[in-house]
């Protein structure tokens, strides 16, 4: 039975617990968050660091519920501990953080797992197997826009809960680093960045546009916004010289709009994020040692370049030697 630490807020947390619950080899041993939350039906501890988490019990992996970037602590405590790690991208946001965490980590005898769910959700999965048996011929576009109300349910529930603790920029990247990972898992590896952010009263927004290094581009966008939110919530499209393939929230539980078999909604122990819990206790009760300690590097390495685009206004080459 493989011990799990869960680190994050309430919602994050819950949402992960409510998967591991359903595995018969895994268990919560205890939460890392803060103290004036409480967590619905999980009898485990609560501690206001990983480090005691890490000290009072027998701890076999940590699960990072968010971004790694905004738990950098806890990163860094784990992998010194040997204890293997997840999260979800981007393990880091700035180029400092980046390159020291790479360096300094990349001999521990734990491990980090960083993959985006979207990697093991089965319309993304779809969608990349579509792309390798010539479907849209040369890329040409990808695009990807998300779009949620400040205040309400689904992937967005934590937003409030995260700009308390940090900037809306840091937030509004996060959530790209997930479209970069998948984009990249389908494309290949990206050589250029130019992004954007704005915030107001209204909404948050970021923009960002991307070159692959083997030809064709991607835009990523994502808006929160007090103003009722458009329908589709996600909207997906790849286009290239000889077709295209897209869809939205609307086909989420069903199908690709140009496919005749259906998807059906899967249980939550097996939806794409049921299913990178699922690898990573899995990767954990192998007891070997990943070929790479820290897992995958280049969309936080792309994440930091959008960061510096928007930062400094400007396009960002990514450097050969960073990936």
């Amino acid at each position: 039975m493989s011990r799990i630490v869960m680190v994050g807020g309430r919602a994050a947390v819950q949402t992960h617990a409510n998967r591991y619950k359903r595995f018969d080899d895994a268990t919560v041993c205890g939460i890392v968050g803060p103290a004036n939350e409480s967590f619905d039906n999980l009898d485990a501890p609560v501690y206001n660091s990983v480090v005691l988490a890490l000290r009072e019990g027998d701890v076999d992996g940590v699960d990072i519920c968010g971004s790694g970037a905004l738990h950098d602590d806890t990163l860094n405590a784990a992998l010194d501990a040997g204890i293997p790690i997840r999260c979800d991208p981007p393990f880091a946001l700035d180029a400092g953080q980046f390159n020291r965490f790479v360096s300094e980590k990349s001999n521990e005898d734990g491990w980090l797992m960083a993959h985006s769910p979207h990697r093991f959700s089965r319309l993304y999965s779809r969608l990349r197997s579509d792309i390798e048996t010539g479907a849209i011929g040369t890329i040409g576009v990808a695009r990807i826009k998300r779009t949620a109300p400040f205040d309400g349910p689904g992937w967005n529930t934590s937003y409030a809960g995260i700009t308390d603790v940090t900037d809306h920029i840091e937030v509004l990247c996060s959530v790209l680093a997930h479209d970069i990972d998948v984009l990249e898992w389908t494309f290949g590896a990206i050589g250029r960045v130019f992004a954007r952010a704005r915030s107001g009263e209204q909404y948050d927004h970021a923009h960002a546009v991307l070159t692959f290094r083997n030809g064709g581009r991607a835009t990523i966008e994502t808006t929160w916004s007090k103003a009722c939110t458009p329908s589709p919530r996600v909207d997906v499209e790849y286009s290239g010289n000889h077709g295209r393939l897209k869809f939205n929230e609307r086909d989420a539980s069903t199908a690709l709009e140009e496919t005749s078999k259906p998807l059906t909604v899967d249980p939550p122990h097996d939806d794409c994020r049921g299913r990178v819990l699922r690898k990573f206790v899995s990767h954990i009760q192998n007891d070997k040692k990943p070929s790479s300690s820290i897992t995958p590097t280049t969309p936080s390495r792309v994440t930091v370049a959008v960061r510096q685009s928007i930062d400094e206004g400007r396009p960002i080459t990514i450097g050969e030697e960073s990936l």
